[in-house]
């Protein structure tokens, strides 16, 4: 089970990483650049998965993750422009199925 969350997970961070490539070319061109700090509640509990959403987020260009509140299960993350939660961490249900909560 766990080898098929990882399998998910590397798919679709390649997928946002493309994506976020294009998003961001684009709005570097157009100066559709405001910068926004979000404060993201995730589900994850334990050091090693919250981590490796704070690594894929950071990954992901446009995006980075500041600071990561283990015990408070909180994650900063500095964007380019105001997103929502789920466009931020849309890698954390395949990082719960893959190294669990």
């Amino acid at each position: 089970m766990g080898f098929m969350w990882g399998t998910r997970f590397w798919l679709r961070l390649i997928r946002e990483i493309i994506g976020s490539v294009i998003d961001v070319s684009k709005r570097c061109l157009n100066g559709e650049i405001d910068p926004y700090i979000h404060v993201i509640d995730t589900v994850l509990e334990k050091p090693v998965p919250q981590i490796m959403l704070a690594n894929s987020i950071t990954y992901t260009p446009g995006t980075v993750t500041i600071d990561i509140d283990v015990e408070g299960k909180k994650l900063y993350v500095g964007t380019i422009f105001p997103r929502g939660r789920g466009d931020i961490i849309p890698l954390e249900p395949h990082v719960e199925g893959w190294l669990g909560r």
